[in-house]
């Protein structure tokens, strides 16, 4: 059996700065961001559309502000640095065994950042990602393509109560990332480490 322990990306691997993408955009808030623009984020994370199509939305709601190359670098803007004590954790995993396997809501653009900036992304060796299943947690499809993979996971964690109380009503032992110092007590509780 797979020692696996499935890792949501934003705000569990890597900060997000959200801000700084709507700043760049020209937006003051979330709420100033034109309904069809979130429309195509949630299609592009779902894999209903392409970067492209994407990309071609994007163009017509900004007014062609932007570049092609400048919208992909606002987009990938929001994915950070890695979470304070997620290196070190991550590295303890694999030695003592485990296998990590990415968990996420997402889309190409920011896997490619999160690959690039995460600093442990070398230690993850497996993912399930929304924009290949073509669903998003807290729906159920993701957990069951996880396990179609994985199998259940030892330990799930991230940090949206909806997808972590999904993951329970699958089963999963799953928690509520706060920090990497809240997860490592998680572990050891559950005597993972």
């Amino acid at each position: 059996m797979l020692k696996v322990i499935a890792l949501d990306i934003g705000g569990v691997c890597v900060n997000l700065h959200i801000e700084k993408a709507l700043e760049a955009f020209g937006y003051a808030s979330v709420a100033e961001i034109p309904a069809e623009f979130v429309s195509s984020i949630e299609m592009l994370e779902k894999g209903e559309i392409s970067v492209d199509e994407w990309q071609n939305i994007s163009l017509k709601i900004t007014e062609n502000k932007f570049s092609v190359q400048e919208l992909r670098k606002i987009w990938a803007m929001i994915i950070g640095e890695t979470v304070e004590g997620m290196l070190e954790l991550a590295e303890e995993l694999v030695d003592a065994g485990y296998k990590l396997v990415f968990f996420s809501n997402t889309s190409e653009i920011h896997m490619q950042e999160v690959y690039r900036k995460l600093s442990f992304s070398n230690l993850v060796t497996g993912c399930i990602f929304s924009y290949e299943v073509g669903a998003k947690k807290p729906d159920d499809l993701m957990y069951k393509a996880f396990e179609k993979e994985y199998g259940k996971p030892l330990f799930y964690v991230d940090d949206i109560a909806v997808n972590v109380e999904a993951g329970r009503r699958n089963a999963w032992n799953s928690h509520l990332f706060t920090s990497s110092a809240n997860m490592r007590k998680a572990l050891v509780n559950a005597k993972i480490l």
